[in-house]
């Protein structure tokens, strides 16, 4: 999977999202308290993609609501393969095995994780569009965490990110941002943003919080040394038919 290298991609992975869930709101900073990053901020938001390539492999959680279901995501997503191995389950329950990259999204009936994959045998793989489900926008968002150099500062501040409060996660205090949406709201909103990053003082993020609609996933991410296979590499999404959910 070709590295992705625009300066850009947290304002376009944010603005994906606002298109893709818009509407809705996160009960978080009180809006009076909110404020533009400033340089030395926008700086560590700048990191947080290529801190997570130079991490290599994460462990991520994920918890939404989905049509009243509880719907829970656990696994890795390797930056250095680009490529995620999880399972996910709805009321506790698991379901589905799902490997996934920036591109494709692979999945197979299982109720546990095991190891990762190392090939697709059994499997069906389509292409991953984050307009089709609220998991498809989470494995979107987690395959874009990972860069291998940082952003540009000051698209980031020209996007519109903002500073939310200073929070902890788990035991690691970090700030809470918004990111970027694309610059144009006449006021500091920190709804404009699909995704909210809770980042350390290094630029690593702990956790990331996506707008699904009304609903908000959280999702975690920690330190893991586990590699999963790229074995989605060679899978040509063009070749995959286009299997978006039409709900009009």
């Amino acid at each position: 999977m070709t590295r992705r290298k625009a300066a850009g991609a947290l304002v376009a992975v944010t603005l994906l999202l606002t298109t893709a869930c818009s509407g809705g709101a996160e009960p978080a900073a009180e809006e009076s308290a909110v404020r533009p990053v400033t340089v030395a901020e926008s700086e560590r938001l700048a990191s947080v993609r290529f801190r997570n390539f130079d991490a290599g492999s994460r462990k991520v959680t994920a918890t939404y609501t989905d049509q009243g279901h509880e719907v829970a995501l656990e696994g890795w997503y390797d930056y250095t393969t680009h490529t995620g191995y999880g399972l996910v389950s709805a009321d506790g329950v698991p379901s589905d095995r799902v490997v996934w990259d920036g591109r494709v999204l692979a999945t197979t009936a299982g109720d546990h994780l095991g190891e990762p994959v190392t090939s697709l045998e059994g499997w069906q793989a389509g292409k991953l569009d984050a307009h089709t489900s609220p998991l498809a926008v989470v494995l979107t968002v987690l395959a874009g965490l990972g860069a291998d150099r940082p952003e540009n500062p000051l698209l980031i501040r020209q996007g519109g990110a903002l500073w939310l409060r200073e929070d902890t996660a788990g035991e690691q205090e970090v700030t809470v941002f918004a990111g970027p949406t694309d610059g144009r709201t006449d006021r500091a909103d920190p709804d404009a943003a699909g995704i909210h990053y809770w980042v350390d003082q290094n630029g690593l993020a702990h956790r990331v919080d996506v707008r699904l609609g009304k609903q908000w996933a959280e999702v975690t991410l920690e330190d893991a040394t586990l590699t999963v296979p790229a074995v989605l590499k060679d899978v040509d999404p063009s070749a995959i038919p286009d299997t978006r959910r039409n709900d009009g």
